[in-house]
């Protein structure tokens, strides 16, 4: 039931992004911005985009506004390997898609196993996979927080099976997604005190750390 769940939302969410891009639906923010940046990492070079170029801060002289000076998003990394196989913005809307129906997979296996039901990882992926929020990423172009969604998952999945660390060393990941995670991992840290204090510390103070260190606010 969970492979089924996680290959429904891919071809649904899939075909809709392409066919959106097909029909001039997307748009340079922030589908083209990634696109380059994404493109940067395959050239092995730092991420940045000639389109954000035009909305840089004052004072910035440059053809590329480098990605990394916007928001701290290092994950877009994970998609140059695609992007070298299939050089258009098409394969981030495609792995979006992916990272999406990857996350409902995770949902619905854990639903599957804690209530013990095959309709319950059915229903509840499905539910999961095409609720609102889920819709409105995937209607969205790109964004980075699509990596979000998997990490939480796997996360929350891992909390749900008592795997305290497993859930920590997950929820440490968003931090590489976007500066602005290290509050949702903090969270998570917080949570995980009670059943495991070296785990739920560690993660809150280095979530705090780098949050808070963060020059991107």
């Amino acid at each position: 039931m969970p492979a089924l769940v996680a290959a429904v939302v891919l071809c649904v969410y899939a075909a809709f992004a392409l066919r959106e891009h097909q029909r001039f639906g997307t748009t340079g923010y922030d589908l083209g911005i990634f696109g380059q940046g994404v493109r940067a990492y395959a050239e092995l070079r730092m991420p940045g985009s000639e389109i954000r170029t035009a909305t840089a801060p004052p004072g910035f002289s440059g053809d590329a506004y480098p990605l990394l000076g916007d928001h701290f998003h290092p994950v877009l990394a994970l998609l140059a390997p695609l992007y070298l196989v299939a050089p258009h913005v098409e394969t981030l809307l495609v792995a979006q898609a992916a990272l999406v129906a990857g996350s409902a997979y995770v949902l619905a296996r854990a639903a599957g196993r804690h209530l013990g039901k095959p309709w319950a990882a059915l229903s509840l992926g499905l539910a999961y996979g095409f609720s609102w929020g889920l819709q409105e990423l995937v209607a969205f172009d790109f964004h980075e927080v699509a990596f979000a969604v998997p990490i939480l998952a796997l996360s929350c999945a891992a909390y749900l099976d008592g795997r305290w660390v497993a859930a920590a060393w997950w929820a440490a990941g968003l931090v590489l997604v976007k500066e602005d995670l290290g509050a949702t991992a903090a969270v998570m840290g917080l949570l995980l005190l009670r059943h495991h204090r070296r785990a739920g510390l560690t993660l809150f103070a280095g979530a705090v750390a780098a949050t808070g260190s963060s020059p991107w606010w």
